[in-house]
């Protein structure tokens, strides 16, 4: 089922999956200052105007990068081939000494420049623009050389050729081992170390990585890497409670007035999570997930309101849904039937039933995340 999510209605999560389906090439922007070379993986790089040749890059504000181009006022674009999957990684983690075991060439413009890179465009920053958790540099090219080969390509959150070959299998795994509490919550996973217990090359190692990172089971800390995110119950009950806080507001506005198509549509929504759930297992938790997702999101629109529906997406729920089932295949009918009843009561125009309904399915869930963590110690 295609996802549509209105511009106003987006969460970074969501807008992170989106947007990984434009494939894209992968670049190393590179810069010098006070002596000292920095570089970063960017995969948010390209051309803006062929006269006068310029070009954009989209780096994170918070890294040394970014802070050394805005202050050189200049950087290089290092366009990486097929081969350089392990450049793209090297340089896409916080490291004490990222060019490390790599061969660097001085550019003409006093750059450093990736020797083996497919092509390099050195830039002089004409515009330095904010734009979210990013700054653009608007950059007036000064000098460019391409050699022969094919680009490394960036798509649905891992390196690869044009094939898009996905090691799905590798992310699986990992993602299972997150799951079943093989890593303590706060734990650096380092790219060398996860390769050699899932046994696969560095680059297997790193799209499973990003596609931890995408889900939230991993996070990006600047100091120290990828990073377990913790789970406890207070993470939990936030985000229940909030989401539980939504659909009661919901229910108070549009309880007796919603549109027959919108119920009708959460109806539809209701039966197809349903049927995935049989007795007490999971027929197949992912498709639950998103099912699960669909419906919950569907009752918040019924009031029609786009920041009721933006902050909804903004509370991560697949993430700690994922987190508080774990990867047991095991749960309860319970839930079911308590969205049986906040169906019901919006189909009925009965607000007390369907405010039953969500009260009900709320504890449910807060209950399950303190029976999966009295088995951790209090925190995953």
């Amino acid at each position: 089922m295609t996802s549509r999510t209105s511009t106003s209605e987006l969460d970074p999560q969501h807008f992170r999956h989106v947007v990984g389906h434009l494939a894209s090439g992968v670049t190393v922007v590179t810069t010098r200052m006070d002596g000292e070379a920095y570089g970063m993986t960017a995969s948010s790089v390209t051309s803006l105007s062929l006269a006068p040749p310029m070009m954009l890059a989209c780096l994170n504000r918070a890294t040394p990068t970014t802070q050394a181009v805005s202050r050189s006022g200049r950087y290089a674009v290092n366009v990486l081939g097929q081969g350089h999957a392990h450049l793209a990684q090297q340089f896409a983690v916080p490291s004490d000494d990222k060019f490390k075991g790599v061969e660097v060439l001085e550019g003409r413009h006093r750059v450093p420049l990736l020797a083996g890179a497919l092509a390099h465009i050195e830039c002089e920053v004409v515009e330095e623009i904010t734009g979210g958790t990013h700054s653009i540099f608007v950059g007036r090219v000064l000098l460019a050389t391409a050699g022969q080969g094919e680009p490394l390509t960036y798509f649905r959150g891992g390196f690869g050729r044009f094939e898009f070959a996905r090691d799905d299998a590798v992310y699986q795994r990992a993602r299972r081992q997150v799951l079943e509490r093989q890593y303590a919550a706060d734990e650096v996973l380092h790219l060398d170390d996860l390769a050699h217990q899932l046994d696969v090359d560095a680059a297997s190692a790193f799209y499973a990585l990003t596609r931890l990172a995408a889900d939230g089971l991993v996070h990006r800390d600047p100091a120290r890497g990828y990073v377990i995110t913790p789970f406890d119950v207070a993470t939990s009950d936030e985000a229940f409670d909030a989401r539980c806080a939504i659909e009661l507001g919901v229910i108070q506005v549009a309880g007796t007035t919603a549109a027959d198509d919108d119920v009708v549509e959460l109806r539809r929504r209701f039966e197809t999570m349903a049927s995935l759930l049989v007795g007490q297992r999971f027929v197949d938790f992912e498709s639950y997930l998103d099912a699960n997702y669909a419906f919950h999101e569907q009752l918040v629109s019924l009031a029609r309101n786009p920041a009721l529906t933006a902050a909804f997406g903004r509370l991560s729920i697949k993430t700690v849904m994922t987190r508080s089932f774990g990867s047991t295949p095991v749960t309860s009918q319970d839930f079911i039937e308590a969205q049986r009843l906040i169906t019901e009561g919006l189909e009925q125009r009965d607000p007390t039933v369907a405010t039953a309904g969500v009260l009900r399915y709320t504890e449910l869930a807060k209950g399950r995340v303190r029976e999966i963590l009295a088995q951790t110690g209090g925190r995953l």
